[in-house]
């Protein structure tokens, strides 16, 4: 489709308003989850790993808590661009508080999770929890 300068405005507007009030991006079913941030979660026999891409996140304003089967990731990604008089055509990196609560695949031992950070990408490794297995009890009579 053919757009004059005067649609592409208004439709870049229209898009602005849009991001503006529902984000940056909108889910479509189909389409990659919106969710910031982006996860990895895989596991072996014995442990559960996630991965986060942070860029632009300082690992002091990172925040991870593990309750059973539930991990939350949260923070602050701070602007410190300077705009001085740029007047800006387009603005799709995220900026603010942000919080990403994922199911895990099994019960975890938080206790003895392990995260490291570097080069923007968080990794964490939870060990899971034995399960618990039927036990035999002998019965003894009683005279």
């Amino acid at each position: 489709m053919f757009m004059t300068r005067s649609h592409r405005n208004s439709s870049d507007e229209l898009n602005r308003l849009i991001n503006g009030f529902f984000g940056p991006a909108i889910a479509v079913a189909g389409s990659p989850s919106t969710s910031w941030p982006r996860l990895d979660v895989s596991e072996t026999d014995s442990t559960v790993h996630i991965s986060a891409e942070l860029p632009g996140v300082k690992q002091e304003e990172l925040d991870v808590e593990v309750q059973a089967d539930t991990l939350r990731v949260s923070g602050e990604k701070k602007d410190e661009r300077v705009v001085n008089d740029h007047q800006f055509h387009s603005v799709e990196r995220r900026f603010g508080r942000f919080e990403r609560t994922v199911t895990l695949p099994a019960e975890v031992d938080g206790t003895q999770a392990e995260a490291t950070f570097k080069d923007g990408v968080l990794s964490i490794t939870l060990p899971k929890l034995k399960p618990i297995t039927a036990q035999k009890i002998t019965v003894k009579s009683v005279s």
